[in-house]
């Protein structure tokens, strides 16, 4: 297991989840990621995942006793991500969405390639869940 494929994991985890303890490393995953995997390999994965959180201020490591336990350092729905994309990619964005108001016939949603917002990104992730659950 990569420590990319923990970190994917742990962010799903602190998504539902305001704590999380090394024993509860097989609750974390919910695929067949951990498949053939030795439990001192996945901890060590999870383990260089929660410090890149860390180093991330998303999470805090508190120390109680012999228990070592990662805390969220603020509501999970406030955590924030900057994200600059090209022109090129802005453009595509755009054509993906505007296309798709034109399949559903529906405007309302319409993206302009010059100022992406949050909710355009949330529209490209709901067309593609979209096209996802007709396979």
């Amino acid at each position: 297991m990569t420590v990319f494929d923990a970190s994917i994991a742990l962010y799903a985890w602190f998504a539902e989840n305001d704590t999380f303890q090394m024993s509860q490393h097989l609750e974390v995953f919910k695929s067949d990621k951990i498949k053939g995997q030795q439990s001192p390999q996945i901890k060590a994965s999870l383990k260089c995942a929660l410090e890149q959180l860390e180093k991330m201020e998303l999470i805090r490591k508190a120390q109680v006793g012999d228990q070592e336990t990662w805390v969220l350092q603020r509501d999970y729905l406030t955590v924030e991500q900057d994200v600059k994309v090209s022109a090129d990619t802005a453009l595509a964005i755009s054509e993906v969405i505007n296309k798709f108001c034109g399949m559903i016939d529906d405007y309302k949603d319409e993206c302009n390639p010059t100022t992406i917002q949050e909710k355009d990104i949330q529209n490209l992730v709901h067309i593609c869940s979209y096209f996802m659950s007709k396979k």
